[in-house]
């Protein structure tokens, strides 16, 4: 659409008119509200409540049944978080628990949140997403007109009559009138009651939107300068403008814009809590147990909110270890919020991430790019395991990928996170905006060159990377340069086999059917073995053992030794005999550890025709190898590859294969 058009002004007209019109608010008195809180009782529900409804109504998604730990058998993915929160399912799980604590009004939901972990480890993005989701509320919230707070109107309702409504209209009715409008119920004019004042059903009543911005039901306090930071930002303060018209102990004469008072009805943010004065904590107790607030010559006004606080592993540490703080730990209730440790969600990160900013759709990313990226993030949040001691193959498991020794010797992958738990697993190590860093950086060196970027220039940017970070001890940075480029065990050296198996698997398809017929002359041999019985040779026809040798050659290749043949041959017998009762298929591609073994034998054979394919120089004036490289490049390609990145991967794996002789 250009500029100046007809078409572009009509459009601009339909959105500035679209901005001007807005949702007209419900305005009534006292017995209108009372009628509508018959009507929905649920309008009147507190601050924990609201949440946790807000959270339930987006629904859930129920996770495998095998990755629930001992007291998650309750486990679901909570849907209001799945767009940006990722791998954590535990920490949110508790986080709802909390909230639904919260709302059938026990003493659990008035404790301070507090969510305890490693920096960008998503506490922050918790959040922004609950404050954002306030603001969206569909279920309407009312307010007493002119309530500096925003107050529940059913505080109006006279103590000696409460009971009584309580009953009629299904709600519970906690908190008094805060000062403002219990002056004006006594003293402001209104349009009945005695002596011409408002009487309590007459005062008005308005809807309202929580809103940040607008500082209706959504607070933030954050930690500055202790010399300057005062107690009025949470508490309020005199409004020096009419103090000299109502007196300092008059309500009119008081702001009552205190993060927390401005919070009532909704939530609190308590940024870094730990990193604040003492001081600002202690008015936290009485609003945590008893849901009250003292602001100077005023009696203690009601706060229905939630205070959400969040703050790093090392602050908390410390705060738990001083005894002087024992008021706050008592009403504090932490939910520790780990990194997350599987692969394919910290590749959700960096996809949501960067699909953001403005790299999105001009710099093309190779398959595997993210994954090498993610594999040493979650290397680096890992411990070593008597069950697994190798981190590759313990991230696999976390990921659920399918791992040959899976199927031969069965991991506890609950055991080992149960194992990791106890050690604080992902509570240290590389944070998702080290990653993103690097992987900025990468796509900006990109955009005007190559405008592709692939795990090798990840693993270089991730390098380069360290010398602009600030807080990694040299043994940390010894550590983690390791995990990402070391021979053994590292993000590089698990890329180079996944390179070799790309590659492998762009020319097998041109050498399908002898992968295909190796595969069928493997299984006859094996069944054979295993039933105890003889081979027919196809040319001679006579009976003849099976063949030990080229069983050998191909169960090598995954590394199953002589004294294991046995129990791998009986297990793939068992398994093949299990799939034909299903009536599910069983072919080349079914059972992944002897596929892989077979696609590894097939290119050992072919190893020299390949080494040469990709050799540069042994492509001239040989047709043939060139027509074998280009049908591997449009494999590559229709698999997400590009022309750049498929021939740099060839290259690569090109120079594995010289290296290696």
């Amino acid at each position: 659409m250009k500029a100046g058009s007809d078409e572009f002004k009509k459009s601009v007209e339909e959105l500035i008119q679209r901005s001007g019109s807005q949702t007209v608010m419900w305005e009534g008195s006292m017995r209108d509200y009372l009628a509508l809180v018959g009507e929905k009782p649920v309008i009147a529900q507190s601050a924990p409540a609201r949440i946790y409804d807000m959270i339930a109504s987006k629904g859930t998604t129920a996770p495998q049944v095998s990755l629930k730990l001992p007291h998650y058998e309750d486990l679901v993915s909570y849907n209001f978080f799945s767009e940006e929160i990722f791998g954590i399912e535990e920490s949110l799980h508790d986080l709802v628990r909390f909230f639904r604590a919260g709302a059938n009004r026990t003493e659990t939901g008035k404790r301070i949140l507090i969510l305890v972990g490693p920096v960008s480890s998503g506490k922050s993005t918790i959040a922004t997403l609950l404050r954002a989701g306030l603001e969206k509320l569909e279920l309407p919230i009312y307010a007493v007109k002119g309530c500096p707070i925003h107050e529940e109107p059913l505080h109006l309702i006279p103590r000696s009559l409460r009971a009584e409504f309580e009953n009629l209209l299904g709600v519970n009715i906690e908190g008094d009138l805060c000062p403002v409008c219990k002056w004006r119920l006594e003293h402001e004019p209104g349009q009945a009651g005695p002596g011409g004042r408002f009487s309590w059903q007459d005062m008005p009543v308005v809807q309202i939107a929580l809103s940040e911005r607008d500082r209706v039901g959504i607070g933030t306090f954050q930690p500055s300068d202790p010399k300057n930071q005062d107690i009025s930002e949470l508490i309020g303060h005199v409004d020096l403008g009419k103090i000299t018209k109502y007196g300092e102990a008059h309500p009119l004469g008081y702001k009552f814009d205190g993060e927390i008072e401005i919070a009532n009805r909704g939530l609190i943010e308590y940024i870094e809590i730990l990193k604040c004065d003492i001081k600002f904590h202690y008015v936290l107790i009485t609003v945590a147990q008893e849901q009250l607030i003292k602001a100077p010559g005023f009696p203690q006004i009601y706060i229905d909110t939630v205070i959400l606080s969040h703050t790093n592993q090392t602050e908390f540490d410390k705060f738990k270890a001083s005894r002087e703080n024992e008021a706050l730990h008592d009403r504090m209730y932490p939910i520790y919020v780990p990194y997350n440790l599987k692969i394919k969600d910290e590749v959700s990160i960096y996809r949501k991430l960067t699909e953001r900013s403005e790299f999105h759709g001009k710099v093309h990313l190779a398959p595997l790019t993210f994954e090498t990226a993610a594999l040493f993030a979650v290397l680096t949040r890992l411990w070593p395991s008597g069950l697994c001691p190798e981190l590759v193959k313990k991230a696999k498991y976390y990921d659920g990928q399918v791992i040959m020794e899976k199927e031969k010797d069965p991991v506890s992958v609950n055991k080992m996170r149960l194992e990791g738990r106890e050690r604080a697993e992902g509570m240290s190590g590389i944070s998702p905006r080290f990653v993103m860093n690097a992987i900025n950086i990468a796509l900006g060196s990109a955009l005007d060159a190559t405008g592709c970027i692939n795990p090798v220039d990840i693993i270089r940017a991730l390098t380069h990377q360290f010398e602009h970070h600030i807080g990694f001890t040299d043994e940390e940075k010894s550590r983690y340069l390791e995990l990402l480029k070391g021979e053994k065990g590292s993000a590089l050296s698990e890329y180079r086999t996944e390179a070799r198996r790309e590659v492998n698997h762009a020319f097998l398809f041109a050498y399908e059917d002898q992968a295909r017929a190796l595969f069928e002359n493997y299984m006859k041999n094996a069944v054979a073995y295993c039933l105890k019985r003889k081979t027919i040779d196809p040319v001679t026809q006579e009976e003849q053992d099976s063949d030990e040798k080229l069983m050998r050659s191909i169960e090598e290749m995954i590394g199953i030794s002589e004294l294991a043949k046995r129990e791998f041959r009986q297990g793939l017998f068992v398994f093949k005999s299990d799939a034909l009762d299903r009536g599910e298929q069983f072919s080349f591609d079914t059972y992944l550890p002897l596929q892989e073994a077979i696609e590894k034998k097939l290119m050992a054979d072919l190893r020299n025709i390949v080494s040469l394919t990709l050799a540069d120089e042994g492509l001239k004036g040989d047709p043939k190898k060139q027509k074998r490289r280009e049908d591997a490049l449009s494999k590559l390609m229709e698999k997400g590859y590009c022309e750049v990145c498929a021939n740099n991967l060839l290259h690569f794996v090109g120079e594995m294969l010289r290296k290696e002789g």
